[in-house]
């Protein structure tokens, strides 16, 4: 199981060769040990994963400290509800007619490199236990262990804990990568794009969705919660979070419509009828609320918007330019008030 695995781990900064020495092996499941450069520097195996997380940006340890306590604590909400909207979602952005077309088109590829995996919500839309391509989950944070947890009974999966910026593979290893949400929560999104192209063979596709850059009052809004959200620890962090939950779903429970008669280009609000709710969220500030949702739910979309230092916006000409620059076609390019889901393949 390990050894496919094994044959395109590589050193993350030199992209050396590894050497692997196997300490233990607690079940045919679990390897336990480590890897090694020529050096001897050590990366360690643990619970069956390699771990290779070696940054000291300040910004990207919080931000990974903040999705692996959300996604450890959120799986615990899972429903079948939540999950229906995780997929529709995926299918509408992607391009894909209906979730069957979307199963299909992953199972068609033979290396599909999860990039940003968290706890495996949205490749476990697509992953059945017929699948037949090779699938790697990579992620920062421990959330990669609840990605193990709920994906590896499906055959070929593995995890690797790494950062996107320094990810421990050889070049032209994977046939498509998916990046769902993931690039803006580096340092720099332009970088964590340029850095996942080499690791696509050519003709390869790479799918992504990034944020995407708001009107100025919202903008300023989204900056001055997280200044004040993101030092916090996770728990401090949904208290003060809970009033801005309570009242998306106060005014969503409202379902007053309201017109806006011109658009306001400096305010980016076009004329149209609104939703007050949702009129708030998308131009003065993030409240969301979904009555599908529990109220658990509803609180961690906020806080995964708020908490991690990192969450960077984009505009569609800086997108589109960064693919140009990493060698990138665009196939299908979908814009929507959130941000923009690309399809894009490596010339």
């Amino acid at each position: 199981m390990y050894k496919e695995l094994l044959n395109i781990l590589v050193d993350p900064t030199s992209k050396a060769a590894l050497r692997l020495e196997v300490h233990q092996v607690e079940s045919e499941e679990i390897l336990a040990g480590g890897l090694h450069d020529a050096s001897g520097h050590p990366y360690p195996i643990v619970r069956g994963i390699p771990r290779f997380v070696l940054t000291h940006d300040q910004g990207q340890l919080q931000t990974s400290y903040s999705f692996g306590f959300k996604w450890q604590q959120i799986w615990k909400h899972d429903s079948p509800e939540s999950n229906d909207l995780v997929r529709d979602w995926l299918v509408q952005r992607y391009g894909f007619k209906d979730p069957q077309e979307m199963s299909d088109y992953f199972n068609r590829h033979q290396f599909i490199l999860d990039a940003g995996c968290g706890n495996g919500l949205s490749s476990s839309q697509w992953l059945t236990p017929e699948n037949k391509a090779t699938w790697v989950g990579a992620d920062i944070s421990v959330a990669v262990d609840v990605a193990q947890e709920r994906l590896s009974r499906i055959p070929s999966t593995h995890f690797v804990q790494a950062d996107l910026l320094q990810l421990p593979f050889r070049d032209q290893t994977f046939d498509t990568i998916f990046s769902e949400g993931v690039l803006h929560h580096t340092p720099s999104t332009e970088q964590a794009l340029k850095a996942l192209v080499p690791l696509l063979k050519p003709g390869g596709e790479f799918l992504f969705y990034v944020y995407r850059q708001k009107g100025p009052i919202r903008e300023f809004t989204d900056d001055y919660i997280r200044q004040i959200v993101s030092p916090l620890p996770p728990e401090k962090a949904l208290e003060l979070l809970r009033p801005l939950t309570l009242l998306g779903q106060a005014l969503a429970e409202l379902k007053v419509e309201v017109e806006v008669p011109e658009d306001i280009p400096y305010l980016s609000i076009k004329a149209g009828r609104y939703d007050v709710q949702r009129l708030i969220y998308w131009h003065f500030a993030k409240m969301y609320w979904n009555d599908k949702l529990s109220f658990e739910k509803n609180e961690f979309v906020n806080f995964d918007w708020y908490h991690p230092r990192y969450a960077h916006r984009q505009t569609e000409a800086e997108v589109k330019r960064w693919c140009a620059e990493a060698g990138l076609s665009i196939t299908h390019f979908d814009t929507q008030e959130s941000g923009f889901t690309v399809r894009a393949t490596r010339s």
